[in-house]
Parts: structure tokens; C-alpha cells; sequence
């Protein structure tokens, strides 16, 4: 694991696993406004080489039992493409008991509810309804999957 900024603004639940080469990136930088943290409940796992942006004032906040599968992208930040060299900050929100499988990029601002899943590849960047299956580039909701 490779953690970017003050480690004062990483907090870890019990039993959380991390696994290796995932970046934690906190902000800190002038870039991101010296802001940043990421949050992650009790009973997570964050799988092998994912990306965890929580730069800017937001950050990431992730709650419990969240399962995470490889190579996945949460990003609170992005480059502001009609103003290069400015971002854009906004917080991400991931409730409980959500599945997000590989590859999977989570963009600025989204908010996941409770019990959702998101599939393999998809690009999230509209905030998901508690209970959905969402997929596709960009995602979608597919069905409402009645987790409980």
C-alpha cells in the first residue's frame, strides 16, 4: 500500500484489509487545496491495486462491510477539463454493505446507498440508489437487486 499525504487523515475501521499495491492518496498538496481524507468502516476489503483519490475538502467516506474487488478507481477529484490546471472536488459517499467489482471507476461527487452493487468496468458518475445493481460506461441502474 502506498499512502499520499497525512496519515492523520486516514481512518481505518476494525478489521479492515488493505491489500497491496493500492494508493491511498489524503491530498495535503497545494493542488488540492492542502485538503484531503479518506474513511473506511469496520469489516472492508480494499483488493490488490485499486485507487483511492479522497484529495479536496470532501474526500472519500466508505462505510462498513464494503467489498471492494481489484483495480478499482474512487476518486474525489478530477481535472477540471474547460479550465486545465484547476479541479474539481466533491465528496464520495459509499453506505454500507456495497459490492463494487474490478475495474470500476467511481468518479467526483457520487454517492452510493446501502446494499448496492456495481458492476465489473462500469463508470459511476451519478449517484446510486440504496439496493441497485448498476452497470455500463456510464453506469446505469440495471435492476433494483433487493439485497438485504
Amino acid at each position: 500500500m502506498i499512502v499520499k499525504g497525512n496519515l492523520s487523515s486516514l481512518t481505518l475501521g476494525t478489521r479492515v484489509v488493505v491489500q497491496s499495491g493500492t494508493v491511498i492518496h489524503l491530498g495535503g498538496m497545494n493542488w488540492c487545496e492542502g485538503a484531503g481524507k479518506v474513511s473506511i468502516g469496520d469489516d472492508s476489503t480494499i483488493s490488490p491495486n485499486c485507487v483511492l483519490y479522497g484529495t479536496g475538502p470532501g474526500g472519500i467516506r466508505i462505510g462498513k462491510r464494503f467489498d471492494c474487488g481489484p483495480f478499482v478507481g474512487i476518486y474525489a477529484s478530477r481535472t477540471d477539463y474547460q479550465n486545465i490546471g484547476k479541479h474539481v472536488f466533491a465528496e464520495v459517499v459509499i453506505g454500507d454493505d456495497v459490492v463494487v467489482f474490478s475495474h470500476a471507476v467511481i468518479g467526483p461527487g457520487v454517492t452510493i446507498g446501502d446494499r448496492a452493487v456495481v458492476a465489473a468496468g462500469s463508470v459511476v458518475l451519478e449517484d446510486v440508489p440504496s439496493g441497485a445493481l448498476v452497470g455500463g460506461a456510464p453506469a446505469r441502474v440495471l435492476r433494483q437487486s433487493g439485497r438485504q
